[in-house]
């Protein structure tokens, strides 16, 4: 019994690593996409005249879509994180005691624990929606 709630807890470690993880590579993405989308927008309007000036266009149509490709690819990954997570602790939740659930947080805890896994894509879904539209 002590081996699986040990194997639980650690489960538990895993999965909120790959969900930090996954929001990680989102904001490094995003980060890097809106810095490239600012420099070639700042480029062009100093001189569309420029032989690269297609490319520019093509790369101001492109990397809004890029954007939100890779929110979205990382959402469905962070969705899987999340439900796992959930998963484990409703397993938890009829296999133990409540006082060893020190693994278990309330509702609200847990809602609040995911709120940035959350709300970080949907305000770079955001933006890359006001930009696109």
């Amino acid at each position: 019994m002590e081996q699986d709630y040990s194997l639980i807890q650690a489960r538990l470690s895993h999965e909120d690593d790959l969900v930090n993880q996954r929001v990680s590579w989102l904001v490094s993405s995003q980060s890097f996409l809106l810095t490239a989308y600012a420099i070639t927008l700042n480029g062009l309007a100093a001189d569309a005249s420029k032989p690269l000036a297609i490319v520019q266009r093509k790369l101001l149509e492109l990397l809004p879509i890029v954007g939100v490709a890779c929110v979205l690819l990382v959402c469905v990954a962070l969705v899987g994180g999340l439900c796992a997570i959930s998963e484990l602790r409703r397993f938890a939740a009829t296999k133990y005691e409540k006082d060893r659930l020190f693994l278990i947080s309330k509702p609200t805890t847990q809602f609040l624990g995911v709120s940035a896994p959350v709300l970080i894509p949907l305000a770079f879904l955001v933006i890359w929606t006001a930009v696109l539209f």
